[in-house]
């Protein structure tokens, strides 16, 4: 629910536009997430919820402010090594990035959001289908007066 007030609806996403810079020629226009009228049903069958888009920058603190109010200890600039799972939960070995001590911590679950190419993923064997990395993305806010 929270998500949904700051995120962008799916009829608001329609296009993609492509240009020469950002106040420069438009090269053209594609509709996409869904926006095409012979792709929405595609879409609409495809999950029981609309499309919407909420970038990293307005997503996290969401989901970092959920997990927190529930206990969670949020850790930032903390790269992860490896794991060892047991019956009980997971060991996972990690390092501070700004001091370098590498340590360990003991949790119920371990969550690999690091994208399909995933140290964590990888670790745990897990499969993935399709063809993984075929692009990269960069989240990029700024204000810009054009």
């Amino acid at each position: 629910a929270e998500a949904e007030q700051h995120a962008t609806r799916q009829e608001l996403m329609g296009e993609n536009t492509y240009c020469t810079s950002l106040a420069g020629e438009e090269l053209g226009r594609v509709k996409t997430w869904g926006n095409h009228p012979r792709r929405r049903t595609d879409f609409e069958l495809a999950s029981p919820t609309k499309m919407c888009d909420l970038p990293q920058h307005l997503l996290e603190p969401i989901f970092i402010n959920a997990a927190a109010k529930r206990g969670t200890k949020v850790r930032f600039d903390t790269e992860y090594l490896d794991h060892e799972q047991d019956d009980k939960g997971v060991t996972v070995s990690v390092r501070d990035r700004l001091t370098g001590e590498t340590y360990n911590i003991r949790c119920k679950y371990l969550i690999g959001a690091d994208g399909a190419n995933s140290k964590v993923v990888a670790d745990a064997g897990l499969p993935l289908e399709g063809k993984m990395g075929v692009s990269g993305a960069i989240n990029v806010h700024f204000d810009a007066d054009l």
